[in-house]
């Protein structure tokens, strides 16, 4: 065999070798991607799972959450900054939502359904009250998403009790 054939044989061997690699991480990658877009619907099912849990924990923290998003003038000052903490967490969520449904790391039927949720919480008359405290703790984006949008953006304004 000569120089030129066993030159072209690992030139080929090579040119194999390098095509392989990309396969194997163009797969890598898709594994990756999907392990990220998978550990985003997680995190954030698991914080808004949190916030309904600790609602859920008291019977008094029930009521004055129920009482603080209908009608937030029958709740004490103090009554009305527990419901205001339990609305920062929740918004925090939120906010985090609107940013990974922003950055593509969850899926739009995802983000679609918590859109839903997201927007008719904002429009209750409790959390109207407390955004005007709060709302510039939070990102502009998501600032202008909510405050662009209408009650009439909210699939069941009117029939939803929670």
């Amino acid at each position: 065999m000569n120089w030129t054939a066993v030159s072209a044989i690992s030139g080929a061997l090579a040119a194999i070798a390098v095509v392989l690699s990309v396969v194997y991480l163009a797969l890598q990658v898709r594994r990756n991607t999907q392990a990220m877009y998978s550990q985003a619907h997680h995190l954030t099912t698991i914080a808004l799972a949190e916030t309904a849990a600790t609602i859920a924990s008291s019977s008094e923290l029930s009521r004055i959450y129920r009482l603080g998003l209908v009608s937030p003038d029958q709740l004490s000052e103090d009554e009305f900054f527990r419901f205001a903490a339990i609305g920062t967490s929740q918004f925090r969520t939120f906010e985090n939502l609107f940013f990974q449904h922003r950055s593509g790391l969850v899926t739009e039927d995802f983000w679609s359904a918590h859109r839903e949720n997201i927007l008719w919480f904002y429009h209750t008359p409790g959390m109207q009250i407390w955004w005007q405290d709060k709302r510039l703790a939070y990102s502009r984006s998501f600032r202008e998403f909510l405050e662009t949008s209408k009650v009439t953006d909210v699939a069941s304004p009117d029939t939803r009790r929670i």
